[in-house]
């Protein structure tokens, strides 16, 4: 059986959102679990919830992606996505 991971995408750009929400869609091993359009809703998110792969842009409003990966004790796979 195989595992299917559960994806958080952090980005505030909806465009770029609706790519990575059709990349996830599109591949049978990964699984959408929430789209937060700021770090700050992130950590809120994962506060509660689990996530195995955050799409991360780096540029986002308040806190950047990087900032906001250093905040994280134990960061999920991450995976740098920046126009």
């Amino acid at each position: 059986m195989s595992t299917l991971y559960r994806c958080l995408v952090v980005e505030d750009e909806p465009l770029a959102q609706n790519v990575l929400k059709k990349f996830i869609a599109e591949h049978p091993l990964l699984e959408l679990a929430a789209v937060c359009a700021d770090a700050i809703e992130a950590q809120q998110w994962l506060a509660r919830e689990q996530a195995d792969i955050v799409f991360l842009d780096i540029n986002l409003p308040r806190l950047s992606g990087i900032s906001f990966l250093k905040s994280l004790s134990r960061p999920p796979l991450v995976i740098f996505t920046t126009a």
